[in-house]
């Protein structure tokens, strides 16, 4: 049997390629991985295989990605977005394509495909991190309804299975052995298994796919956005995001049900895009967007809220006539992405609250920058002062004197 000769090598017998080959699946040091070479796992999987194909090439334990994913779903849907983007991009073990070259027909590009799109993923799920608002619209605890689903996931469901193998091995387990021990189970309990899985499988495809489920988890969160905007029409108006929040919640709740009963496919597309939405949703801000700079002539051109999407915002109160007029006032800005530059002018007392998610704020000769950053500059003296209470998403703040 020979062995085939070393690449750059004329095969002759007078040098002799002494590497060692790997295995089959093994890795080999001599050749360049990238993220085109991670697949799904088929073997150790909960949802998709993708936790444990990652972990297998990253060469880690799969609670390690598993925990990794489950937070950052808690924090801006960015696990979801993740893990949805490598379920559709990455091919399982022993398929040759992934689901988006199936759909798609992709052939030649799929692997440029695949890298732009994970990598479109992971700056989408930055970005949604960053600009995560809360979890607690409306005062709805949102929050636990991820960490239920992903506590079935990682510890109900492994448990189940777990003792479901048990169970199974207990038939064929020699006496006085334990069949809860892995490594004593014989190649008998094996083939059991492979059977088992096949049967269940097979059961499952011939099944017929019932949408039962995904029209009543739809019917249900349009009633639940339907009665978030009946109830936020006698208040405060939230952001359009909520509504979008409340159906994703309702959606999940489906797709918890649909591990149980019933058939939760398609709502997986219709969660994916509602935290596609949501994610985008959270960080754009609404608004103008480029440069706001009105003309504050007097101090009734001077209105008490400000909004600005993107850009920059100038608020000069240097050109209003009769600024004394604004005391005892309160002017609320809130502005997106961008700079706020606010211009008071001198021998006016004003109070400032100012914060920003993430930036600097400047207020006359103090400043601070980070993350989740607040600076105020209270009033002197004991008479009114126009308060100026700014919010402030990405980017800087500025009050000057002039």
């Amino acid at each position: 049997m020979c062995r085939r000769a070393a690449l750059g090598h004329d095969g002759g017998m007078n040098a002799e390629d002494t590497r060692t080959l790997p295995p089959d699946g093994d890795f080999d040091p001599h050749r360049i991985r990238t993220i085109t070479d991670m697949k799904r796992s088929k073997d150790d999987r909960i949802v998709g295989g993708v936790c444990a194909g990652a972990a297998k090439y990253l060469n880690i334990d799969p609670v390690i990605v598993r925990v990794i994913i489950a937070v950052l779903t808690i924090a801006g849907f960015a696990g979801i977005i993740i893990y949805a983007a490598a379920w559709f991009l990455l091919p399982a073990e022993g398929d040759d394509k992934s689901v988006a070259a199936d759909w798609f027909k992709l052939d030649k590009n799929e692997e440029q495909v695949r890298v732009a799109g994970l990598v479109g993923a992971v700056v989408l799920a930055v970005v949604a991190v960053v600009g995560d608002g809360g979890w607690f619209w409306g005062g709805a605890p949102w929050v636990l309804v991820p960490i239920a689903f992903v506590y079935y996931l990682i510890v109900v469901r492994p448990r189940r299975r777990r003792q479901a193998e048990t169970d199974l091995a207990t038939q064929y387990a020699p006496p006085g052995v334990d069949p809860a021990d892995e490594s004593l189970r014989g190649p008998e309990f094996a083939a059991a298994k492979a059977g088992l899985v096949a049967n269940q499988k097979y059961a499952k495809a011939k099944r017929e796919r019932s949408w039962t489920l995904t029209l009543l988890t739809l019917s249900v969160a349009a009633i639940a956005v339907a009665s978030t905007g009946i109830y936020n029409a006698y208040h405060d108006s939230p952001h359009w995001t909520t509504y979008v929040a409340v159906a994703l919640g309702v959606v999940a709740l489906g797709l918890l049900v649909s591990t149980l009963w019933g058939h939760g496919g398609p709502l997986i597309a219709v969660g994916v895009l509602l935290a596609i939405t949501l994610a985008i949703g959270s960080v754009v801000p609404s608004g103008p967007i480029g440069t706001q700079a009105p003309t504050l002539a007097t101090a009734a051109d001077v209105r008490g809220h400000y909004k600005h999407g993107i850009g920059e915002l100038k608020l000069d109160l240097t050109e209003v006539s009769n600024p004394q007029a604004l005391l005892g006032r309160t002017v609320e800005i809130e502005s997106g992405i961008g700079d706020t530059t606010i211009t008071v002018p001198k021998g006016l007392n004003v109070t400032i609250k100012a914060d920003v998610d993430a930036g600097e704020i400047r207020l006359f000769d103090r400043k601070v920058d980070g993350t989740d950053t607040q600076l105020d500059y209270v009033a002197t003296g004991t008479g009114p002062a126009l308060t100026i209470d700014v919010h402030h998403r990405l980017g800087g703040i500025e009050v000057i004197r002039r």
